[in-house]
């Protein structure tokens, strides 16, 4: 989450985090229930305007963050083509064999499918993600969720330690190669590498947290119920909004896709029939 932050003055980023949360899960949840190819398409291409129009991230930037996902959905649309099932492609006609390989219209549209509905997911996901600093959600989750303090705020601390430890990291690097320790022959073993990586690795995050922990100790923290906030979190009239209209907008390529017929059955009515 830390790392595909992309901090941008735009809507989504001014809107309060928990509510982004709250718009987001219920299409999640839906995703993970629809086996046609049609909904998830339609979502993720609708939630990659969204996030580039409305969060203003670089079409360059997005694709850059989407390159994982993309991978492996390419890798479950072949896997799924070449690997199908008997119950999958039965009945299906073939559309071409090479060799042993019977590559059925079935199978290929499963694994589309199932390809598809993965990467909406993950576009959905990136909604949030990409508009929604870290701190912030957990300051939120703790205003006005009631999280726990010592659970968000030792939360706050991890999230913290990440951008230290790649420094430290690079660090390490670099004392090694100016001691010749490139990497190479016998000492460029892997775990050679990992010994000599987490130690001190180890030892700067020990130390961090030592430090931290006597802040944290030095200012009060948990000696009193009562606490004030620099920042305060609410839901304004532009947290509904905006989850009102990304509901809609959900519902709407929802009954579109279904009134055309391109809507399958919900993998959980598959259990009755």
């Amino acid at each position: 989450m830390t790392g595909l932050y992309n901090w941008r003055d735009s809507a989504l980023h001014r809107l309060n985090p928990l509510i982004k949360l709250v718009a987001v899960l219920p299409a999640i949840l839906f995703l993970t229930l629809v086996t046609d190819p049609w909904i998830p398409m339609a979502l993720a291409i609708a939630n990659s305007i969204a996030i580039m129009w409305l969060g203003r991230i670089s079409p360059l930037q997005f694709m850059r963050s989407s390159i994982p996902m993309l991978f492996i959905a390419c890798g479950i649309l072949l896997s799924y083509s070449l690997l199908a099932s008997s119950r999958v492609t039965d009945g299906s006609v073939v559309w071409f064999t090479l060799g042993p390989v019977t590559v059925y219209k079935a199978g290929v549209l499963y694994g589309a499918a199932t390809a598809l509905r993965l990467y909406a997911m993950f576009g959905v996901t990136l909604m949030f993600v990409m508009t929604t600093e870290p701190a912030d959600f957990i300051r939120a989750m703790i205003q006005q969720w009631k999280l726990n303090e010592q659970f968000g705020y030792g939360t706050l601390a991890v999230f913290r330690f990440i951008p230290d430890l790649r420094r430290e990291l690079e660090a390490v690097k670099a004392a090694h190669r100016v001691r010749g320790m490139s990497g190479r022959g016998s000492k460029g073993k892997f775990s050679e590498r990992l010994r000599r990586y987490m130690i001190p690795l180890l030892a700067a995050a020990i130390r961090r947290a030592e430090r931290t922990s006597y802040a944290m100790d030095a200012r009060g923290f948990g000696s009193s119920t009562i606490r004030t906030y620099y920042r305060h979190y609410s839901f304004g009239t532009r947290d509904w909004v905006f989850l009102a209209s990304y509901w809609l907008m959900t519902l709407a390529i929802i009954a579109v896709i279904e009134r055309f017929g391109g809507m399958g059955t919900l993998s959980f009515l598959k259990l009755f029939n």
